[in-house]
């Protein structure tokens, strides 16, 4: 059993490399039972990055038993990983297949209509005498496949550090600006890679130095994968993972007939992967300053993942600002960087900006939110944008926001994530409980009974709007004033002010987001499900919001179709909590 174990670890190198995730658990266990040794284990411990990690735990696995042991292991720890990898002869109990020799396979090599039962693929060729090993190393369909394994068979390919390519237009993936160019290659240890060929000059060296460290230190999925990095005389190569397809490509792909049916949801959720991308580099203090639809890549799981990071720069300690020339690409740069005259000041919230324009982007299958060509330009700058391509009332509304001429009335990377167009069925409940829950929520009808006599009447204190409010002889009415005066709080301080600023915003708030929305005659539109429904809680947005969460509280169970009739209500309320600072909408 040991020896098929040992084949399956040898077969699935390069995958193992490119796919484990839980490195230091396996890790642990093998020391646990001595198989490793203390320095491989600080090796593997101090590796910046898990590909650099698996590198070394696997280097030190000499025996059949050692990586059986790692087998056991990665079945315990990622046991999804694991059926993914699990070869065919062991799904179907065949334990005792044995893996090709290096002979057997160049006898395939040699009559291809033996292929189709060939697992793993590895031609040994000498070259600087270093033994090479190449590996077809997965069985899923790629996008990539027939090219790579014409670069396996190319007898010009060139090689420069542990990386194996072809300089011609027909493995050449993409270009970009400076003169870089992306080929397919290979790693040496079998890793299908994109390598970004960087031309050494002043300029080009500064960024593909930035670009090496960002990507050693931002490991996760929603960025590109950095795998291994060489040089000669004349230029840098720069290996990340091998993706599908960048944005561009991928959204030609879904307007295939038969990717109709998915097409929406993909486009959704390709949304928000890339701006959770967005939410690891400004959490870690950088700014992209180059988003755009062709750095962003998809990679085999149709997963995004944000690329090119030669112009992103990280904002020093306490810094909110960077001064530097103008970069980025045209048509993809926020307002303050296109209206800049000299050096412009980067922000987070320019990312934020542009990544709306790319949200629009991708939800209406390729439009741009401030039009083509140069027009494009002078929009951006004018903060002039059309959203008539997008029908999603929360997708529009989200992108408004991030979209804004105004840096500082755009939203963080954290609240973008947590508007309610993100908002699943389990998230919406917890909105309307933890904002319904509000001591002013519950007592909204009374404050605005307040608020009214105090705007009606010139000159009255806090308390005193609240005692002309209740009936001093209603024994219910006096609990009421009670409750009020406890979140005014009642005390000599609050007597001798005037009504407090925060209810009256709350009272304007709750008039201005129910305006010209589709709640706006919730009592009508309610009265035929609900025939409790409190006459005196005012028809606006608050009022609507008690009335859910009482119900959810006695005798509803949450119902996201009680909701269809007003899709507009989450919106209004996030703005609310937004506006209110209730900081129990982002938790």
């Amino acid at each position: 059993m040991e020896k098929q174990h040992a084949e399956f670890v040898d077969r699935n190198r390069s995958n193992l490399i490119q796919r484990v995730t839980v490195v230091m658990a396996i890790a642990d266990a093998l020391r646990a039972v001595k198989l490793i040794h203390e320095e491989t284990y600080s090796n593997i411990f101090v590796a910046s990055t898990n590909m650099d990690k698996m590198r070394v735990l696997l280097g030190a696995l000499n025996t059949n038993k050692a990586k059986s042991a790692f087998y056991n292991s990665l079945k315990d720890n990622d046991p999804f990983l694991f059926e993914d990898l699990k070869p065919e002869e062991i799904e179907q109990g065949m334990e005792g297949a044995s893996a090709q020799t290096s002979s057997e396979v160049l006898e395939t090599e040699s009559h291809p209509q033996n292929t189709t039962t060939v697992q793993m693929e590895a031609v040994q060729q000498r070259t600087e005498g270093r033994q090479v090993t190449w590996w077809n190393r997965d069985r899923s369909r790629t996008r990539h496949k027939t090219k790579i394994e014409e670069l396996r068979r190319e007898t010009g390919k060139q090689k420069v550090g542990n990386l194996w390519f072809y300089k011609v237009e027909k493995y050449m993936i993409g270009s970009g600006g400076s003169g870089t160019q992306v080929y397919i290659g290979v790693s040496e240890d079998g890793i299908e890679v994109a390598i970004k060929i960087i031309t050494k000059n002043p300029k080009n060296i500064k960024d593909f130095e930035n670009e090496l460290k960002l990507l050693q230190e931002l490991e996760s999925p929603y960025i590109v994968r950095y795998v291994t990095c060489a040089a000669d005389k004349d230029f840098y190569y720069l290996a990340n993972h091998l993706c599908e397809y960048d944005l561009v490509d991928y959204m030609e792909y879904l307007r295939q007939p038969e990717q109709k049916d998915r097409k929406e949801t993909s486009l959704r959720r390709i949304v928000e992967e890339m701006l959770l991308g967005l939410q690891v580099l400004h959490r870690a203090g950088v700014v992209h300053r180059d988003i755009k639809p062709r750095n962003v890549l998809i990679d085999k799981e149709e997963r995004a993942r944000l690329a090119d990071f030669g112009l992103s720069r990280k904002l020093e300690e306490g810094e909110t600002t960077m001064y530097t020339d103008r970069a980025g690409t045209q048509g993809w740069e926020a307002t303050e960087i296109v209206n800049q005259t000299e050096k412009g000041g980067y922000k987070a919230s320019s990312d934020i900006q542009v990544a709306g324009m790319l949200t629009y982007y991708i939800l209406s299958d390729g439009k741009h939110p401030f039009g083509d060509g140069i027009h494009c330009v002078v929009n951006i700058s004018e903060g002039k944008y059309s959203l008539e391509d997008i029908k999603d009332i929360a997708a529009k509304d989200l992108i408004e926001w991030m979209i804004n001429k105004e840096p500082d009335k755009r939203p963080t990377i954290d609240r973008v994530l947590n508007h309610p167009y993100f908002w699943d069925d389990k998230r919406k409940e917890e909105a309307l409980r933890k904002v319904g829950d509000r001591p002013e929520v519950q007592c909204y009808t009374d404050i605005s009974k307040v608020s009214k006599n105090w705007k009606a009447e010139e000159g009255l204190k806090g308390t005193e709007a609240v005692e002309r409010a209740f009936d001093r002889k209603d024994k219910k009415g006096q609990k009421r004033k009670t409750k009020v005066l406890g979140i005014l709080g009642d005390n000599e301080q609050v007597k001798n002010e005037n009504f407090p600023e925060k209810f009256l915003k709350l009272c304007d708030y709750a008039e201005s987001y129910s305006k010209d929305k589709t709640f706006i005659k919730w009592k009508s539109e309610l009265s035929d499900d609900w025939s409790d429904i409190d006459k005196t809680c005012p028809e606006d947005l608050i009022g609507l919001l008690r009335t859910y969460r009482n119900k959810l509280s006695h005798v509803w169970t949450f119902d996201e179709q009680m909701f269809d009739r007003f899709p507009d209500f989450y919106i209004s309320l996030h703005r609310l909590a937004t506006d209110m600072g209730w900081d129990c909408i982002w938790s």
